[in-house]
């Protein structure tokens, strides 16, 4: 038993919690044991499990430097160098080539002196010496190059600021404001059943002229063209990459000069199609995907004949987009023409794991024969990819034209699926037999797993974080603020075995100090405000290192009643936040006021037990009637409920205010309910109104407006 425990604090297993509701929880060691089997670690007998034991406490003290050193540049450059005392070698060189090919360099001579500490090892005494390195580097990543005259050894350095990028850094002084939008739940007259990128273009200038200063997004990541069905934004293929069902087809370049493709859009049985697709009150996801199929396929077929076959300079354009895009790109097309294919032949075979052996791994010689068969397809893949990019370029463009002083406000899901071409493109990066959830709390009694992969921490480090870095970097490219889904995540992840609820779960650590200074790196670059999603259970660490680096807390005024109280809004929605009324894992404010969501919840089965509805019914009548009491409501009056909350929240402090166009409209049916995958039609509900008509009605724009006026 002790062993275990041993074991489970040196791979980073919590064996105890502090519950959303303020008590201690202790994970059992039986689960403790499946979490870490999980984890790759063998628990076959106890001299296996002393020398993983051994393994863990050791293997840092065997690194002549580690892979990694993070660093602000504020702060001096201390080179860790460790050695075993019987190799220990006293004179080094360094070298220092900075990512704008500066080289700074020197020599260091270890003295008795500089050694701070001596570790025993199983190995023998391991010399710890700390040495500061006379220069000043660039914010941005470094090789380190370390030579003792025989080896070699290296190191990335990374340097970072000391917070996030703020909007006062280019003179934005204002509380900002905007909607938060599901754009695949946008209507309009032209889209073909799913809101998409044309949608989102047209959206920028009405709203831009009412004084908006930012669009908010579900993730727009990468899912499965092939499996359209599987549709929830934050279960992606790759969050590396865009969903390519958002591309309107008809605005590209193709389209224009595709007499084909016109001719399939403009036929009656096309057109029919369309409109039912358009008349659906949830997305036809299968339906969508097989009308922009059928038009893909023609506008890669003219754009290879009007520009492949001929080399033009938009020939060129694309060949520059794949090649500068990395393996990352490619194995995202490969792995979906092989999903589709796979799933065709048994809908068991979707995930990759279930692939035959020789097409799990996207190195081998059979995937390659694989991706030579079926190059066209994949090509498709990479072209809808690189027109993806294309129209989310020309949005952010026209945003920062129209002068909204943030333009995107985007969303990264905190895992990847498991079967997604994120984890078979890099395996060894992923606890690949853990699935991430959260524990129980008030919004998901019975706790929640949702299906997603966790990193690896170890792999991370050794990586030097680069899969971390990329993902900011990806998710940063259009966006003038960025949220975290979950952002305890930087900190801990619950983590449950696969086939497990989330009650078998337990929390595993990461490096939080490291990912929150590299994410204050990128946040500088790319001048993008960072928002935390921290809802739910979040530890005071996390609390301490959001405000550290600045960034900013999500409060949600469904949530915010301190002490039986809405009078403490200086506590409440602190100038570092996004405040909003309500999430797309909350119900809408009506449907809030109506207790639709409970009710669904009941018919659902998702409550453990009738003690815990009865308290959550007790507890709505109490809230209703502290909003009551605050707002000075009418019951029934549900003009005066959206007006109340939406002002009384966007007059607070907080520097970020977003609003949902379903509370502007009065809908009672919610986006999503936590806890669910099938039981409800999460992530298909579309808004009532075509955005066109949203964006003229009187009502919507006389809210718009007073918003503005409470954040003055």
């Amino acid at each position: 038993m002790e062993l275990i425990k041993q074991l489970a604090v040196l791979a980073g297993l919590q064996d105890s919690y502090v519950h959303a509701q303020g008590h201690t929880e202790v994970i059992g060691l039986d689960k403790q044991q499946a979490i870490l089997q999980a984890m790759g670690y063998d628990l076959s007998g106890d001299e296996i499990i002393q020398q993983q034991i051994s393994q863990l406490s050791e293997q840092h003290w065997f690194e002549v430097v580690a892979p990694v050193n993070v660093c602000q540049q504020d702060q001096p450059l201390v080179l860790r160098l460790q050695q075993l005392q019987q190799q220990a070698v006293s004179d080094w060189q360094w070298q220092i080539i900075t990512e704008e090919q500066q080289q700074f360099s020197g020599s260091l001579s270890i003295a008795a002196s500089d050694i701070s500490v001596r570790q025993p090892t199983s190995r023998g005494e391991v010399l710890l010496a700390e040495m500061k390195l006379d220069v000043s580097l660039p914010l941005g990543y470094h090789q380190l190059q370390l030579s003792n005259g025989t080896q070699q050894y290296s190191q990335q350095l990374i340097i970072t600021p000391q917070r996030c990028f703020q909007l006062h850094d280019k003179a934005v002084l204002h509380k900002t404001f905007g909607p938060a939008i599901q754009l695949y739940a946008v209507r309009s007259t032209r889209n073909w059943g799913l809101g998409d990128f044309a949608d989102l273009q047209q959206m920028v200038a009405p709203l831009a002229a009412q004084g908006v200063d930012f669009i908010g997004l579900n993730p727009l990541h990468a899912l499965y063209p092939e499996l359209p069905q599987d549709c929830s934004p934050y279960s992606p293929n790759s969050r590396l990459w865009l969903n390519t069902q958002y591309v309107a087809l008809e605005y590209t370049d193709e389209y224009k000069h595709c007499d084909a493709a016109q001719k399939l859009v403009a036929s009656e049985t096309f057109q029919q199609q369309l409109q039912q697709l358009r008349n659906c009150s949830d997305v036809d996801y299968i339906g969508v995907a097989a009308l922009k199929k059928s038009v893909a396929e023609l506008l890669w077929q003219q754009f290879k004949q009007q520009h492949l076959a001929k080399n033009t300079t938009r020939a060129q354009q694309y060949h520059q987009f794949v090649a500068t895009s990395g393996d990352s790109l490619r194995q995202l097309a490969i792995h979906q023409v092989l999903q589709g294919q796979m799933f065709a032949k048994d809908w068991n075979m979707a995930a990759w794991q279930s692939f035959p052996p020789e097409l799990q791994d996207p190195q081998s010689a059979a995937v390659a024969a694989f991706a030579r068969e079926h190059s066209d397809a994949i090509e498709l893949q990479l072209y809808l990819q690189w027109q993806a990019q294309q129209q989310l370029a020309e949005v952010k463009r026209l945003c920062q034209q129209h002068g909204m002083a943030i333009g995107l406000y985007c969303d990264v899901a905190v895992g990847t699926s498991r079967s997604s071409a994120e984890s078979w493109g890099a395996p060894e990066d992923y606890l690949l037999d853990l699935s991430v959830g959260a524990p129980a709390d008030i919004m998901a009694p019975k706790g929640q797993n949702w299906g997603l992969l966790a990193y690896n921490p170890q792999t991370l480090r050794q990586k030097a974080y680069q899969p971390f870095i990329q993902l900011i970097q990806a998710n940063m490219r259009y966006a003038g603020a960025l949220r975290l889904d979950h952002v305890m995540a930087l900190l801990r992840l619950w983590c449950c075995p696969l086939g497990a609820d989330a009650t078998a779960g337990a929390y595993i650590r990461f490096p939080a100090a490291d990912l929150f200074a590299i994410l204050a790196l990128e946040s500088q670059r790319n001048s993008c405000v960072v928002i935390g999603e921290d809802l739910g259970t979040v530890p005071v660490e996390i609390s301490h290192l959001m405000a550290q680096y600045q960034v900013l807390s999500y409060r949600v005024f469904m949530l915010e009643q301190k002490a039986g109280s809405y009078d403490h809004a200086a506590l409440t929605y602190p100038e570092l936040a996004l405040a909003t009324v309500s999430t797309h894992d909350m119900p809408t404010m009506v449907g809030y006021w109506q207790e639709y969501d409970l009710a669904l919840r009941h018919q659902l089965d998702l409550f453990p037990n009738p003690q815990v509805a009865q308290s959550l019914y007790q507890l709505r009548t109490d809230e209703k009637q502290l909003m009551r009491d605050k707002l000075q409501l009418e019951d029934g009056n549900y003009s005066q409920l959206i007006r109340a909350s939406h002002l009384f929240t966007a007059s607070q402090p907080a520097k970020l205010f977003a609003f949902q166009l379903e509370d502007l409209l009065q809908m009672s049916t919610p986006v999503n309910i936590p806890g669910t995958s099938t039981e409800y039609p999460n992530w298909r509900r579309k808004l009532i109104h075509n955005i066109e008509d949203i964006l003229q009605r009187p009502e919507v724009l006389q809210m718009i407006n007073d918003i503005r006026t409470a954040r003055q």
